[in-house]
């Protein structure tokens, strides 16, 4: 059974309010009950289906793709999402496709993934560090569903395991569109949004500086809150605070309305490495903790005028 007497919403719901989250509860219930047994704690359920086998699956991007939507299309939308995921689990045999290079090669891809959403699976995936709380994952893109690829299947191709990443960037590069805005505020901050419908938009944070104009000694700031959203600015000045402010509003947003929300959180980006700028968000504004390393390594050079001089 399922929880659904909760004494208040939980933190990766919300943006939901206490009558709002009980219905999503509800629904969620009512759909996975028929298909069978279930248990559920802060926000994963553990399904098992005779014959079906055991499906572990998260809540939080249903629930964020329930809160875009109407309540009336809750039930309908909760059940096609169970539907696509546990189907696509057992409609694909992975063990097979690993075996098969030429098909392998032109669906293989990278993912980016916030490291606590892989709990366990970190282990059994093929992945690489990006920052302090980010992983890149290499994937099969199937035509519905995005699989983990298994840590056995590379040791089978006919290349390298730096080859079959730069492959999987490239399929990204080469398959997912995207969009870039320019967003100006009333004071001046602008910095780039990058969005497109893809589960692979942040996968070019792996290629951020093909986007950065300028590119120079000082980096960019970044934030992925969610697959779908890319937020980065190139800093060329002390102005570079009043970004922080605004980009983390905007990133704080987007990650809890999701779906498939990532990270929070802003980053210092130089040459490809990753220093998290941790910021609060709430109903007072934001506050800005700024790591010793961003404050020696950027601030303080921004604001010797011998250095740098105006922009």
């Amino acid at each position: 059974m399922l929880d659904t007497d909760a004494d208040e919403v939980p933190t990766w719901a919300s943006f939901f309010d206490d009558e709002q989250f009980a219905e999503f509860m509800l629904v969620v219930e009512q759909d996975l009950e028929r298909r069978g047994d279930v248990t559920i704690e802060d926000g994963v359920v553990e399904l098992t289906i005779d014959g079906g086998g055991q499906h572990r699956l998260g809540l939080q991007n249903l629930a964020q793709l329930c809160n875009q939507v109407e309540r009336e299309n809750w039930r309908e939308l909760v059940r096609e999402h169970f539907d696509r995921v546990i189907v696509s689990t057992h409609t694909h045999d992975l063990e097979a496709l690993s075996r098969d290079w030429s098909r392998v090669r032109t669906m293989v891809k990278v993912r980016l993934y916030a490291r606590e959403s892989l709990g366990e699976l970190t282990e059994s995936t093929v992945h690489r560090e990006v920052g302090e709380d980010l992983v890149s994952v290499l994937v099969y893109d199937l035509p519905d569903a995005v699989a983990t690829v298994p840590t056995d299947a590379p040791a089978r191709w006919p290349v390298s395991l730096d080859e079959v990443f730069e492959l999987a960037l490239r399929n990204v590069l080469e398959q997912d569109e995207i969009e870039i805005e320019t967003l100006e505020l009333d004071d001046g901050t602008r910095f780039s949004v990058m969005v497109g419908e893809s589960f692979f938009v942040t996968s070019r944070l792996l290629v951020l500086q093909e986007h950065l104009d300028p590119v120079n000694a000082m980096g960019a700031l970044v934030a992925v809150p969610n697959r779908h959203t890319l937020l980065f600015s190139t800093i060329v000045d002390l102005g570079v605070v009043d970004t922080i402010h605004a980009m983390a509003i905007l990133a704080h947003r987007r990650h809890a309305e999701g779906p498939g929300s990532l990270s929070p959180s802003l980053y210092w980006w130089r040459d490809g490495s990753l220093l998290a700028l941790p910021t609060e968000v709430d109903d007072e504004g934001v506050r800005f903790f700024p790591p010793t390393e961003f404050v020696e390594g950027c601030l303080d050079r921004l604001a010797k005028p011998s250095a740098y001089g105006p922009n």
